[in-house]
């Protein structure tokens, strides 16, 4: 499988999980444990990310967001998919930011690891692919 996604996620126990499950999937997996370094990826690389699974609240830059970090990425890809989770999940408001701004799923934490991945089976199977850089 040729699918690249980048996890923004700044708890370490989370990312790494994350970064375990997708990759015994089968998936590429780039991480970022902080806003900083998601942006980093982002603007300095030339790696296409078909998927970014996005913690709403990152820590250490203060007032930056994982919807942010999204429409960032837009900026460079306008089709670029992506995964908001976020703890904050019961909060309708911004549950609709994130979708009007283009956000494909919206995952509440706590949440099962085989919701994660039907979600992103079911992203990434309704969207076209380019090859990884």
């Amino acid at each position: 499988m040729n699918i690249l996604i980048l996890i923004v996620e700044d708890d370490k126990y989370m990312n790494e999980t994350l970064c375990e499950v997708l990759e015994s999937e089968g998936y590429n997996v780039e991480s970022a444990l902080s806003a900083l370094d998601a942006i980093n990826k982002l603007k300095h690389s030339d790696k296409y990310y078909h998927l970014l699974i996005l913690d709403y609240n990152l820590q250490y830059l203060q007032g930056i967001t994982g919807l942010d970090i999204f429409k960032m990425a837009k900026e460079n890809d306008p089709e670029v998919k992506a995964i908001m989770i976020s703890a904050y999940g019961k909060d309708k408001e911004l549950k609709e930011k994130a979708r009007s701004t283009g956000i494909n799923a919206f995952i509440d934490k706590p949440f099962l690891i085989t919701d994660l991945l039907d979600t992103v089976d079911d992203i990434l199977r309704h969207s076209n692919h380019k090859e990884t850089a």
